[in-house]
């Protein structure tokens, strides 16, 4: 991200010494300059995203939930940035997150419901009881893969690839695309601007080639139903609601099936809970979403007027940051956990948003995550950490809270019992044969470009 005054010349209206998100994610989280900024500044404080970019951070729980159920006081439209509509930032160097895009997530009011509607239509139209069988043959298939080696990665080796796996199959296409898109939305997600940027290009050829597919052979996938809602949307901006699908789904549920994972190896009153069945799979999941939250911050909300919130004077067209892990901290949320151990009131965290915003899909990830923290707990004996849980790496991202890796070591047992020959983990195209390469299947030359990385 770059800034830059009328004149050409950089400029760095952002006073000194204000804490940075930017930079290398400590170890340990950012528990602790949360709880400073608490204390300093009360329920929102300004902060740096990038060098010279300045934008509030909302600490409290209430002005969380105030600011994402107020689409009248605070826009969803990157565009609206005081700092884009000035010039000092250039959006087309900003994080992805941060770059407008013609979907639903940035879009407000009418714009928003036409968006919106064919995505919430197509989500209604799965069958979540044949996905969850499908969800539990992925998350097996995985499972076979390293079973027999008493040792995994759980990020790497499950979490990650499992909710991409499942999104790619209702999308309509087979395994091969899925770890493509997997391997692209990790680097969209990641610490560096540059990679991001090109990774998010790539993305958007992935769903421009499915619609594209789509339009041609349509079928009973999610696609395939944005395309022939009422609504209309063009091929163009199906693609987009396809890809904030992806965007919003993979690595919140990726962190959210490690995160559970982790706490599970490490805290032994919730262990134990969950083992006596006192702390159903749900209930974890609810638990961790409240004090390990996979979206510890999410941009962004602009001020369409001059506004206090908390000690803060708001001006019109500034940027804040939806603060959830900060909010789930606030002390006003938190009474009773140190009593029990486990979170009360558990469906009230910010994990899905709040408001016209709020995921239409949670109830997808939700059986998602569950399922896959239930394979792992079925089938994985003895499980436990494979090195000191203190010495494990943070995903280096300002907005993702999860891990890099869980390594993890468990008794080796046998893969399940196969009927036929394991097929290619990345089949050329969605008929098995090599993939189509010319100009009618744009989504066939990229899985060749990306299969050229991989081999």
């Amino acid at each position: 991200m770059t800034t830059r005054s009328s004149d050409g010349e950089p400029a760095c209206p952002v006073p000194a010494g204000l804490p940075r998100l930017y930079g290398p994610t400590p170890d340990t989280g950012r528990d602790s300059l949360w709880d400073e900024l608490r204390e300093r500044h009360g329920p929102v404080a300004a902060v740096e995203l990038e060098p010279g970019v300045r934008v509030w951070l909302l600490l409290g729980y209430h002005e969380n939930l105030t600011v994402l159920q107020s689409p009248h006081l605070f826009s969803r439209d990157t565009r609206r940035w005081r700092e884009v509509v000035e010039g000092r930032v250039e959006p087309s160097a900003t994080r992805p997150a941060l770059s407008w895009r013609p979907n639903a997530l940035y879009a407000d009011d009418a714009e928003h419901t036409r968006l919106r509607a064919p995505i919430v239509a197509a989500l209604s139209r799965v069958d979540m009881a044949a996905t969850a069988r499908e969800v539990r043959r992925i998350a097996d298939d995985l499972i076979d893969a390293f079973i027999a080696d008493g040792e995994a990665d759980l990020i790497g080796g499950f979490a990650d690839p499992l909710p991409v796996l499942v999104l790619n199959r209702l999308y309509g296409l087979p395994d091969g695309y899925g770890h493509m898109l997997g391997d692209l939305t990790r680097v969209v997600f990641g610490d560096d601007a540059r990679r991001a940027g090109e990774a998010v290009v790539r993305t958007q050829q992935y769903f421009a080639g499915l619609v594209a597919r789509k339009r041609r052979s349509p079928g009973n996938d999610l696609a395939s139903w944005m395309l022939e809602h009422a609504n209309g949307l063009t091929d163009h901006e199906v693609a987009h609601q396809a890809a904030l699908i992806n965007n919003a789904g993979h690595q919140p549920t990726t962190h959210l099936i490690g995160n559970t994972m982790h706490t599970l190896l490490t805290d032994e009153r919730i262990r134990a809970a969950h083992a006596d069945a006192r702390l159903s799979v749900r209930e974890l999941l609810d638990h961790v979403m409240w004090t390990d939250t996979p979206f510890q911050v999410l941009p962004a909300r602009f001020a369409l007027q001059d506004v206090r919130i908390g000690n803060a004077e708001v001006r019109t067209g500034d940027a804040l940051l939806i603060g959830f892990d900060p909010a789930h901290r606030d002390p006003a949320v938190r009474r009773g956990r140190e009593e029990t151990g486990v979170v009360s009131g558990a469906r009230a965290h910010l994990m899905f948003g709040a408001g016209p915003h709020a995921c239409p899909a949670r109830e997808l990830a939700r059986m998602i995550a569950a399922t896959g923290v239930s394979a792992l707990h079925e089938r994985l004996a003895g499980l436990r950490p494979a090195m000191d849980p203190v010495l494990l790496r943070r995903v280096p991202s300002p907005f993702v809270r999860g891990l890099a890796a869980l390594p993890v070591e468990f008794t080796p047992g046998a893969p399940r019992p196969r009927p036929a020959p394991a097929a290619d983990p990345f089949p050329a195209a969605d008929s098995g044969q090599e993939p189509r390469t010319g100009s009618d299947d744009p989504l066939g030359r990229l899985f060749a470009w990306w299969r050229s990385l991989r081999r």
